[in-house]
C-alpha cells in the first residue's frame, strides 16, 4: 500500500507515492492565488517519486524566478494536480489538496513572504521564511532532506 495516494475532484487522475516528500512550502506569490484561488502549498517529490494516472492538461508560465514553470491540472474537473519549474530539474509539486491525508502534510517553509496575506497564520510549522522565491536556499533544504530521508 502506498504511503501517499489521492487524486482530483472527478477521478479521472491518480496519484501516488511511497516516500514522503522532500519539502512541503508555502508560496504567497500573486500568481499562485491567482492559478489555485487560494495560497498555494506544495509538496517537493522527484518526478520518478510519484506515479501519476491519467491525462494532465498544461499551462505554462513565468514563475517567480523568472524561469518557466508547467502547471498540470484535469481538463474535465479544473483540479491542478502539479507543477514543474526549470528552477527545480526533475522534481515536481504536487498541491497537498490532491492528497486524501492532505492534513499530515504541514509547511515547513515559505516563499514571497512579503506578498503573504496579513491575515494568514500558521501553527508554529514553518521554520524558514523568505521574501522573494529563494531558489537556492531552497535547493539546498531538498538536498538536505534527501540525505535525511
Amino acid at each position: 500500500m502506498s504511503k501517499h495516494t489521492g487524486g482530483c475532484h472527478c477521478g479521472k487522475i491518480t496519484i501516488k507515492s511511497d516516500l514522503e516528500p522532500m519539502l512541503v512550502g508555502r508560496c504567497n506569490c500573486a500568481r499562485c492565488r491567482k492559478l489555485l484561488g487560494v495560497v498555494n502549498v506544495a509538496a517537493m517529490f522527484g518526478e520518478d517519486e510519484v506515479e501519476i494516472q491519467g491525462e494532465t492538461s498544461v499551462y505554462e508560465y513565468t514563475g517567480g524566478s523568472g524561469m518557466p514553470v508547467k502547471s498540470h491540472f484535469c481538463s474535465t474537473c479544473g483540479c491542478r494536480i502539479f507543477g514543474k519549474a526549470d528552477s527545480f530539474p526533475g522534481m515536481i509539486a504536487m498541491v497537498i489538496g490532491v492528497f486524501d491525508k492532505s492534513l499530515e502534510l504541514k509547511p515547513k517553509s515559505e516563499i514571497f513572504n512579503n506578498y503573504k496575506l496579513p491575515w494568514l497564520k500558521d501553527d508554529g510549522c514553518i521554520q524558514e521564511r523568505f521574501e522573494e522565491s529563494a531558489v537556492e536556499e531552497r535547493l539546498m533544504m531538498l538536498l538536505e532532506t534527501l540525505e535525511n530521508r
